[in-house]
């Protein structure tokens, strides 16, 4: 359904709202849509219809398993603050840019309230369209997969508006889920990964030498447009922790333009479906 590139410039409210459009079309198999687009070619100026408004972009990021003072999260933090100054609204843990690994459930609460934009505990067309995005490394990588799932099937939303416009997992990884899956309501989802634990990586010692590898995610719809990277293998030896750094220009030019960086462009292969 959606092609590898919308070109070479940022996405501006009218695309996204196409894009949001075709995002209604997804849908998976429990029955949870995406989101609902607008025409803002034909848009009213009533400022007072939140339906009119032109779709905010809203990013939730997750952390990997590390406390956040061992700065283990290399370039997150960084990653998610620069999406915010080109005019995302980050949905924030207090002080930090992203939610810790082990409060999954707090950070889906927190993005349902930034949703639920007049607080009446529905998200609805009361509130402005919000075009979510997700950003997830490591631990984090696979929660934001749960979070696009709880967001698919959550009823106190209106299915036009249970989509994601865009989730980049950076070296997603847990013990018991190697790969991540992308839940159907997905339009745009990437991956940066890494496939060789070097002596020096943060998760060396921790995994006795195994190390922390994200594998290929499996998209569980052929209309998500699914990419995926092996950093290792053009980026030299990356180690786990140094994903979210590496990765960030590429990251930020898809939550930004809704494509893949063109610099990479020979290392991108399509995910699995599953």
């Amino acid at each position: 359904m959606w092609t590898r590139s919308m070109g070479s410039t940022r996405v501006s409210t009218a695309k996204l709202a196409v894009l949001l459009a075709g995002l209604s079309a997804i849908a998976s198999t429990a029955g949870g849509c995406a989101i609902q687009g607008v025409d803002l070619e034909t848009e009213t100026t009533e400022a007072d219809d939140p339906a009119l408004q032109p779709p905010r972009r809203v990013l939730l990021c997750q952390q990997g398993l590390s406390d956040r003072t061992t700065g283990w999260d290399k370039g997150l933090f960084a990653l998610c603050e620069a999406a915010e100054k080109e005019g995302f609204t980050l949905v924030r843990d207090g002080d930090y840019p992203a939610f810790g690994a082990l409060d999954e459930n707090g950070a889906y609460a927190a993005l349902f309230d930034e949703l639920d934009e007049n607080g009446d505990g529905v998200v609805d067309v009361y509130d402005s369209i919000g075009a979510v995005h997700l950003v997830g490394f490591s631990w984090g990588g696979i929660n934001v997969t749960d979070i696009a799932d709880r967001l698919r099937k959550d009823e106190r939303i209106l299915s036009s508006r249970r989509g994601v416009a865009a989730m980049v997992l950076l070296d997603p990884y847990q013990p018991t889920r190697w790969r991540a899956p992308v839940p159907a309501n997905v339009a745009f989802a990437w991956e940066y990964r890494q496939s060789y634990t070097s002596d020096n990586d943060c998760s060396h010692d921790v995994s006795l030498g195994l190390g922390f590898n994200g594998l290929t995610p499996l998209a569980k719809s052929a209309a998500t447009s699914c990419t995926v990277y092996d950093l290792d293998a053009f980026a030299g030896k990356v180690g786990h922790c140094d994903v979210p750094s590496v990765a960030t220009q590429a990251a930020l030019a898809n939550l930004l333009e809704l494509r893949d960086y063109e610099p990479w462009a020979d290392y991108a292969a399509d995910c699995p479906l599953k």
